[in-house]
């Protein structure tokens, strides 16, 4: 068997998952080469020309776990325990979670879980064996240190290695390497006081808003304390750059368009609009709850 090829034998018996602490001593040092082996782990196990949204999400709940539980890297191990059916219920609270939260952000990632409303068979169990292998990977860990999660957009970069197997598609998306981003962005880097808005007309999967947070957040500042503005056309693409917006923590003063800024139509009316209904949906639902959907 090909050393880099996940061994699916071994996740028949999930108490092979070592410790957080083993996990992590474990890691590669070069986060952006842990990206890599993370996003290799995905294309080596979910089937060329299957529906991109799954793994996509999947991967976006792992790594936004932390973010929800701080205690969810020790708490590997009894996820992946669980049946493909307790799974898809975990990754559904993940994301109600986060929607107390940050309604407009998981509203707009929506494209990134609206598939566990009822998932086939085959899909939970695929997403089971997925999920076993990503915290093998230490996803869980790479979204729980920022040293990790800012240092390369993981979600964009697998965004584009499961496009490029299906060229048809014509979801082109060109990611600008992180060393030039990163170097973009130090020449504003005292320019930049708390409530300035950083916006991008062609955002992606938001690879400068990446260099951003990983500069504000290297010099002591708060990404969340800072205005952010983006267009982007591609559907599923603007959900990715709402789960990166949640797993780079920009705040809560995030508002990105689906549509064509280049072309004149910035589309940032119908964001605002759909950011004030979703915390109007988030604060009617804590007034009263009940069982209902997130979106």
């Amino acid at each position: 068997m090909n050393s880099e090829e996940p061994d699916r034998t071994l996740l028949r018996d999930p108490t092979w998952l070592p410790s957080a602490h083993a996990r992590r001593a474990f890691l590669p040092e070069d986060p952006q080469e842990h990206a890599r082996r993370l996003i290799g782990t995905v294309t080596s196990l979910w089937p060329s020309g299957s529906s991109l949204e799954v793994p996509l999400g999947t991967t976006a709940a792992l790594a936004l776990l932390p973010l929800a539980d701080a205690e969810s890297p020790e708490l590997a191990h009894d996820i992946a325990m669980l049946e493909p059916a307790g799974l898809v219920a975990v990754l559904r609270q993940m994301w109600a979670h986060l929607w107390l939260t940050q309604p407009y952000l998981v509203e707009r990632a929506h494209l990134l879980w609206r598939w566990l409303a009822d998932p086939s068979q085959q899909t939970a169990d695929t997403v089971t064996e997925l999920t076993r292998h990503l915290f093998k990977g230490g996803v869980l860990e790479l979204g729980a240190d920022p040293e990790r999660y800012l240092a390369t957009d993981l979600l964009g970069r697998l965004l584009q290695q499961l496009s490029n197997r299906g060229e048809k598609s014509g979801r082109g998306a060109f990611h600008t390497p992180d060393v030039v981003t990163d170097h973009m962005v130090e020449y504003f880097a005292d320019d930049l006081p708390p409530g300035t808005v950083i916006g991008e007309a062609a955002a992606g999967s938001g690879a400068m808003w990446r260099a951003q947070a990983r500069l504000l957040h290297d010099t002591g500042r708060d990404p969340a304390q800072y205005r952010w503005v983006a267009a982007e056309i591609d559907p599923l693409t603007v959900a990715v750059l709402g789960a990166n917006s949640l797993l780079w923590r920009l705040g809560s003063d995030v508002v990105i368009a689906c549509a064509d800024a280049l072309a004149g139509d910035s589309g940032m009316a119908q964001a605002q609009l759909e950011h004030a209904g979703a915390t109007a949906r988030r604060d009617a639902f804590v007034a009263d709850p009940h069982p209902s959907d997130i979106a």
